[in-house]
């Protein structure tokens, strides 16, 4: 389905501010082990329920002076900000699948880059400080790409299911190797399914680029952080966000990326 782009960015933009308040509840009750269904939306102070119409991402904190509307207590800044980020990035992913406004956009495109750019707010947040990745990301990425499959415009259900038993299953038998040769974890479980959701998005080949592209951002960002910084260079690095960074560089360009590397090899 197609439908002009300028379209797509206000929706998505929306539809970005809402995952950012559903983030906010992810990236405080996943950690604490606690159900992110129940109980509902509730102000942290007086535990009174949060109606609808003050839990309008962004606007209702604004309109509420940053307080709760029944006892009072401030509440934290942070909750809009996740929001307004999410509601950005939303706008940027729309707007990267088709920067042209009146240009009819791939729906499919959209989504698939919608989802890869703004589910980098909980994998930042999260798996940098506790080394966790939600499965409601990462479980979420696999159903996501493999039902978006068998539409027009993606990849094809035969190629997600491919990228997906290839990418999740080659890097779970690197993390099995390196756990018995090395005898340490090669990567967490939580990076094996992340991996597999980009499988299913966008296909193997382009998959293992973001892969690549991810290793790399890891060496040049933790490694010297961690020499500075003397951090134990043996501790579990947290790969998830690295290789949530590489996944939309990697679908936007990643074809282009292959090309320059066949003419680097040839020459």
């Amino acid at each position: 389905m197609d439908l002009p782009a300028v379209f797509l960015w206000v929706w998505f933009a929306a539809l970005g501010a809402c995952f950012g308040s559903f983030f906010n509840v992810l990236i405080y009750r996943m950690p604490r082990e606690m159900s992110i269904i129940k109980p509902a939306s509730h102000c942290p102070h007086c535990k009174r329920k949060i109606p609808l119409w003050h839990n309008i991402p962004v606007l209702s904190w604004l309109l509420l002076g940053g307080r709760c509307a029944n006892c009072k207590e401030p509440i934290s800044i942070r909750y809009p900000i996740v929001e307004f980020l999410g509601l950005s990035l939303g706008f940027a992913a729309a707007f990267l699948a088709e920067p042209n406004h009146w240009q009819n956009a791939n729906l499919i495109k959209s989504i698939s880059l919608f989802w890869l750019i703004v589910t980098l707010i909980p994998i930042f947040a999260i798996d940098f400080k506790y080394l966790l990745l939600p499965d409601t990301i990462t479980v979420g990425g696999i159903l996501l790409g493999f039902v978006l499959s068998f539409f027009e415009g993606s990849i094809g259900w035969f190629s997600s299911l491919i990228g997906i038993l290839v990418c999740g299953g080659g890097l779970f038998l690197f993390t099995v190797a390196c756990s018995k040769i090395l005898k340490k974890e090669g990567m967490g479980f939580g990076d094996v399914k992340l991996f597999a959701g980009f499988g299913a998005i966008m296909g193997t080949e382009l998959a293992y680029v973001s892969l690549i592209i991810g290793a790399l951002l890891a060496i040049i960002v933790i490694a010297p952080y961690r020499f500075f910084a003397k951090k134990d260079m043996q501790a579990p690095l947290p790969f998830g966000p690295f290789l949530g960074l590489a996944a939309p560089i990697s679908y936007l360009f990643g074809n282009t990326i292959m090309v320059g590397f066949d003419l680097l090899v040839g020459v």
